[in-house]
C-alpha cells in the first residue's frame, strides 16, 4: 500500500508481536512501533525488537520506534479479575481489598465524594468514607476490573515523583536500543519533559525525541510550556476523559492541536479510534468518522493502542486505519493544510521550501544529518512527495515518524554529497525519474550553510 503523509502508529502486545503479523501490519501501513513499558518485561520488549527488526529487513521498510514510559500512574494489583457491580459498596486498600492498587500516595489525596476511575473510565466508583490506606467506595458503573489497570481521582493529581524508579530504569533499557521516541506519560509541566531529556542525555541518547503525553488537568492547562520543551505532544483521549465530561474531549483535543501548529511541534492522536475491533471484525461508522476527523484536524500521526495490542483484529485494525486516513487526505489535499506564519529564519527557510516545491508541483528532496531540518518542513505538512537523505539508523528511524516524510538511507561526508547521493539513489529506485522537478535543500546552521535550488531531471 502506498505511504501516506499522517503517519500511523501500532502498539505491539501478545496478540501482534510475531515476526509474521509485524510484516503484515508495515505492508499495510504502520510507520511507528510503540512499546508501553506499562506491560510486559525488558526481555519482552526485546524479543518485540527483534520481531520488528526481522519484519524490516524481509520488506525493506525502516521504521520508527518509540517506547511508552508508564509514568507517575496507579494501578491495580489484583492477582486475578474482580467483577463489581452497580451499587456494590467495595474496599479499595493498598495492596489489599477488593479492589487493591499499588500506591500510598492515592490515599493522601482521595477524599469523600471523590470519583475514582479505572481502566480509562470503564468502572466508576465514588467514595464514601476513607480511613488510612483503606477507602470504602459504592460502585456507580460497574464491570469486570483487570489486571494492571490505571487507576485515577477525577480531576485530581496525585503527589510523587514525575519519572519514577521504574521509568528511569526504562530509559536506561531505551539508551542501549534502536528507539527513535520517548513518550512520556502524565506530563504535568514543562519541568517533567526537561527531567526525562536531561536523563536521556547523561546516558548518551540526546537524540531520542521525547513526546509528553496529555492525559491530566494539570497538562491541558500547561500545554503551551510543555510545548516549549517537548518534541512533540501526544492527546491521550483515554485517560483525558478520566478527568473531563466526555462533551469536552473535542475542545481540549482541539486546543491542543491548535496550540501544536502555533509551535511547529509534531501531535498525535491516541486512544480508542477503533476500539469495535479489540473483539469485533468490523469498525463502527462513528469510529471511522472519527478518524476522518482526526486527519482533516491535520493530526501529524494516529496512533492504535489496544486494537492492535491485545486486540482480536489488529491486521483489520491497520487496513481500517489506512483506508479511511486515505480518503480522509483527497479531502485535506482539496482544501490545503492550515499553516502558522512562522517568525524565526530556519522556519521561513523550511516554509518558503514546502510552498515553491507545491508552486513547482515538485518533489521536495532535503538532506539531513540529525532529522531537524525534515521536521522544521513537516511542521508545515508538505502536500507534495518528502524525501530526506539521512546518514545513519538513527536518524532514519527519527524521520519514519514525520508528517510525510520518507528517509533515504546514503553514507556521506557533509551535505552536498549527501544531497546528491540521495537524488541519485531516488533516481536508481525509479522514484524520480526523467521530466521531474524537484527543490532541493540542506543546511547546517553551525557551519552557516543555506542550500536551495530547484532542477529538473534530464534523461
Amino acid at each position: 500500500m502506498k505511504r501516506v503523509p499522517v503517519k500511523i502508529i501500532a502498539t505491539l502486545g501478545p496478540t501482534s508481536s510475531s515476526q509474521e503479523t509485524v510484516r503484515r501490519m508495515i505492508e499495510l501501513g504502520v510507520d511507528v512501533f510503540r512499546i508501553n513499558a506499562s506491560h510486559g518485561s525488558p526481555e519482552s520488549w526485546d524479543e518485540m525488537l527483534k520481531s520488528i527488526v526481522s519484519a524490516e529487513e524481509a520488506v525493506g521498510i525502516r521504521t520508527g520506534l518509540a517506547i511508552d514510559l508508564e509514568g507517575p500512574r496507579v494501578r491495580t494489583a489484583n492477582r486475578e479479575p474482580v467483577k463489581v457491580s452497580k451499587g456494590q459498596l467495595v474496599t479499595v486498600g493498598y495492596r489489599e481489598g477488593d479492589i487493591p492498587i499499588d500506591s500510598k500516595e492515592f490515599f493522601e489525596v482521595v477524599e469523600e465524594a471523590d470519583l475514582i476511575l479505572i481502566d480509562d473510565g470503564k468502572i466508576v466508583l465514588q467514595v464514601e468514607s476513607v480511613e488510612g490506606l483503606s477507602v470504602k467506595a459504592r460502585v456507580v458503573e460497574g464491570g469486570i476490573v483487570g489486571l494492571r489497570k490505571g487507576v485515577a481521582i477525577k480531576r485530581k493529581e496525585l503527589p510523587g515523583p514525575r519519572v519514577t524508579v521504574k521509568d528511569r530504569q526504562v530509559l536506561t533499557f531505551a539508551s542501549q536500543r534502536p528507539f527513535s521516541y520517548v513518550y512520556a506519560s502524565y506530563v504535568s509541566d514543562a519541568e517533567h519533559v526537561e527531567t526525562v531529556k536531561a536523563i536521556m542525555k547523561r546516558l548518551g541518547r540526546g537524540d531520542i525525541r521525547v513526546y509528553a503525553k496529555i492525559e491530566t488537568p494539570q497538562g491541558v492547562t500547561r500545554i503551551r510550556d510543555i510545548l516549549e520543551v517537548s518534541d512533540g505532544v501526544i492527546v491521550a483521549r483515554g485517560d483525558l476523559g478520566m478527568h473531563f465530561n466526555l462533551e469536552e474531549i473535542p475542545i481540549i483535543q482541539a486546543r491542543i492541536a491548535e496550540e501544536a501548529r502555533k509551535k511547529f511541534k509534531p501531535l498525535i492522536l491516541a486512544t480508542e479510534f477503533l476500539s469495535s475491533l479489540v473483539e469485533k471484525p468490523q469498525p463502527t461508522r462513528s469510529e471511522i468518522t472519527d478518524i476522518y476527523q482526526a486527519v482533516t484536524m491535520e493530526a501529524d500521526a494516529l496512533m492504535l493502542t489496544s486494537e492492535t495490542a491485545i486486540g482480536r483484529y489488529p491486521l483489520k485494525s491497520i487496513m481500517w486505519m489506512s483506508k479511511t486516513v486515505n480518503k480522509a487526505l483527497e479531502v485535506l489535499k482539496a482544501k490545503g493544510v492550515t499553516r502558522a506564519r512562522p517568525a524565526t529564519s530556519l522556519y521561513k527557510l523550511a516554509l518558503g521550501l514546502v510552498e515553491l516545491a507545491e508552486s513547482l508541483d515538485a518533489t521536495l528532496v532535503v538532506y539531513s544529518m540529525t532529522g531537524r531540518l525534515a521536521e522544521r518542513i513537516a511542521a508545515f505538512r508538505p502536500l507534495k512527495p518528502f524525501y530526506v537523505g539521512v546518514p545513519s539508523e538513527t536518524v532514519e528511524r527519527v524521520v519514519k515518524g514525520l508528517w510525510g516524510a520518507e528517509p533515504v538511507r546514503v553514507s556521506a561526508q557533509n551535505y552536498e554529497e549527501g544531497l546528491s547521493k540521495t537524488v541519485e539513489k531516488l533516481e536508481r529506485e525509479g522514484i524520480i525519474g526523467s521530466g521531474d522537478t524537484i527543490v532541493e535543500a540542506a543546511w547546517s546552521r553551525d557551519r552557516g550553510v543555506y542550500l536551495a535550488r530547484v532542477r529538473i531531471v534530464s534523461e
